[in-house]
């Protein structure tokens, strides 16, 4: 199975020339339905590369094509990469070279229409510890989000799911004022451990009341036909700042959290099934009668927590599932629960009584089967062992700055 990861980088703007990356994402928009057209006074290399990835598994890169004429479409990109110890690998026509011996990428012909010019960028370590793991940086593209230039990287690895140990994580995603909730199950069917992620609520929402407090302050100005001072002009920028920083504390939680729950999964070695019931969350917000605002807040990132969860158990190699497990019927006699104070889920029949994030764990127990144990290891880690998952280093990679943006 060959598993991918990405990461991106920002470029500096004045360093490239935004007009020119837009025209290349113009020329790999057409090269995606099948046109050829050839620009005279863009370079030849950089078009070649174009239309040599037209039949790579029927898309320029690893995404799907343009459902729109003036879609926009990153640039697809071969990459050299240069070892420490002088050693070469990939394309030597490669637009984009990883340089491990000075820890910098160098990107030629692709930021600005001239002749030989090209521009250097540190190199994030996320990148060497792809390559550590036994990854291979073979793509790269380069494109605009936001009006912004942005380098992606695509490590690449073939890796076989392991054979489960027994035990078995179980994560039921919902909104952030519930949290995610994960309980992991040990080779005897019993609830080991089990805990909520939720994010510094009370944080959030300050910063959120904060935005709409400025948010009424700036329409009154706005009525008053001052939309245009100088108090106003500062609110707005005092309102996109709080805004920013409460979707970046919560992608930043988003991907700390999915991290941390893949490795304690490769720790145990343990088999994953995800319980994603974002809609079901969104229903009960609403019933909350929350502000549009704010639940907008609590369910941001949430998908991408998803993502950045199965793309990382992806390049481990941990087997996952989905699985719809309730948390408003009882597992134990299939009666609907009673929500009581605390959202604590009750049975009236049988009495089963547990919060309701828990209730999903207690379904896992009962549906699924027992796992089957690994001939090579019959009995996983204990819980509270600090063991982690050491990958084969390489010795000539060097570290680096701290990474940004990445999955």
């Amino acid at each position: 199975m060959i598993a991918r990861r990405a990461i991106l980088i920002r470029l500096p703007r004045d360093k490239c020339d935004v007009n020119y990356i837009r025209r290349l994402m113009a020329l790999t928009n057409l090269a995606h339905r099948g046109f050829e057209v050839w620009v005279p006074d863009l370079p030849k290399s950089i078009q070649y590369q174009i239309y040599g990835f037209k039949s790579y598994k029927n898309s320029l890169m690893f995404g799907t094509a343009p459902k729109r004429w003036f879609a926009k479409t990153w640039v697809p990109l071969k990459t050299l990469r240069v070892y420490g110890d002088g050693t070469r690998k990939g394309a030597t026509d490669a637009l984009v070279i990883l340089d491990f011996k000075k820890n910098v990428i160098k990107i030629h012909q692709v930021c600005k229409n001239e002749p030989g010019y090209s521009i250097e960028v540190p190199m994030p370590r996320w990148v060497v510890e792809r390559v550590n793991e036994g990854g291979d940086i073979k793509y790269a593209m380069i494109g605009l989000k936001n009006d912004k230039p942005y380098l992606a990287l695509v490590a690449e690895r073939v890796v076989e799911p392991y054979v489960p140990s027994g035990c078995r994580l179980v994560v039921d995603v919902n909104a952030w004022n519930n949290g995610v909730a994960y309980g992991i199950i040990n080779p005897s069917n019993k609830i080991a451990e089990y805990s909520p992620l939720r994010p510094n609520l009370r944080l959030i929402d300050t910063w959120y009341h904060k935005a709409e407090k400025l948010s009424k302050k700036l329409g009154k100005l706005k009525r008053l036909g001052l939309d245009s001072t100088p108090e106003a002009k500062g609110l707005r920028r005092e309102i996109k700042a709080l805004r920013r920083k409460v979707y970046a504390y919560l992608r930043d939680f988003a991907q700390k959290k999915a991290h941390e729950l893949v490795m304690k999964a490769l720790r145990l070695r343990a088999e994953v099934l995800i319980d994603d019931m974002i809609e079901e969350s969104r229903r009960e917000l609403l019933e909350m009668k929350l502000p549009r605002g704010l639940r907008k807040v609590y369910l941001a990132e949430t998908r991408r927590f998803v993502k950045l969860f199965t793309t990382q158990l992806q390049w481990y190699g941990v087997p996952y599932e989905f699985k719809r497990l309730p948390s408003t019927v009882c597992p134990i006699c299939g009666h609907k629960l009673i929500q009581e104070r605390g959202r604590v889920m009750a049975c009236t029949n049988c009495g089963f009584k547990a919060p309701r994030d828990k209730v999903p764990i207690h379904w896992a127990l009962k549906a699924m089967p027992k796992a089957k144990v690994s001939p090579l290891d019959e009995s996983p880690m204990p819980l509270g062992s600090t063991a982690t998952h050491e990958p084969t280093p390489i010795a000539h990679v060097g570290e680096v700055e701290a990474p940004r943006r990445n999955t």
